[in-house]
């Protein structure tokens, strides 16, 4: 059984950085659903900046989730991007072809540095 995702969050400026932790998968991406829930009731902030360096697994469904949610915010006319993916969610970015189609940054601050600059 896959331990609870762990969803850490921090603001930096206008963004809201949430560093997923543990596995993205068909067990756990309804919590990020549920987390997306109650922070779009708050308002969300003009940036989110999703930092996958905490994900060591993405299924289907957790890539699934990961949409959504920016599908989601997107329409709430928020930015929304994508950093340092450990290797495993890297290579499903890749052989998706999402890694070519969503703002996907090799690292955290070139993620900041774009979003500051929008």
């Amino acid at each position: 059984m896959t331990d609870a995702l762990r969803l850490p969050v921090r603001s930096e400026n206008a963004t809201l950085v949430l560093r997923p932790e543990g596995e993205l998968d068909v067990n756990t991406a309804a919590q990020l659903q549920s987390w997306l829930d109650d922070y779009l009731a708050r308002g969300p902030q003009p940036a989110t900046l999703v930092d996958l360096s905490g994900l060591t697994f993405v299924d289907s469904p957790g890539l699934a989730a990961l949409l959504a949610m920016r599908r989601r915010l997107t329409g709430e006319g928020a930015v929304v991007a994508y950093a340092d993916p450990t290797p495993q969610p890297a290579r499903l970015l890749r052989i998706t072809g999402l890694a070519a189609n969503l703002p996907v940054f090799d690292t955290l601050h070139e993620a900041l540095r774009s979003l500051a600059a929008r």
